[in-house]
């Protein structure tokens, strides 16, 4: 098996997304995880951060959380994606979100094991 990593950044109100390649479809287990978060402020019930297996080649993978005042109506890319895919593709893309940021910073990373 083959090994990636990816750093996701998720500073302020910002959204990180990164992509991995990996050069052909393959089988692959991929997961997203938050490894830092700053509260600038004041860390409260409105904070939230979500770190996601986002996309496989260019198709979002199926939501795992919508609704509320955080995330968006079944099939809006606002909603929570999955945190970990297993899968067979070529290109994975993760993202990390900050909702409700203001006062917020989140780090994370990516991983990939491919076979």
């Amino acid at each position: 098996m083959d090994g990636y990593e990816i750093s996701l950044f998720a500073l302020a109100t910002d959204t990180g997304t990164a992509t991995i390649d990996l050069g052909r479809s393959r089988s692959f287990v991929a997961w997203a995880t938050v490894t830092m978060i700053d509260s600038l402020n004041n860390f409260d019930r409105d904070n939230a951060v979500t770190a996601e297996v986002f996309k496989v080649d260019g198709s979002r993978t199926w939501a795992a959380l919508y609704g509320g005042d955080h995330f968006g109506e079944s099939g809006a890319s606002s909603n929570v994606h999955q945190g970990a895919y297993v899968g067979f593709g070529r290109k994975i893309t993760f993202r990390i979100r900050s909702v409700h940021s203001a006062d917020l910073a989140t780090y994370g990373m990516g991983v990939v094991l491919a076979a």
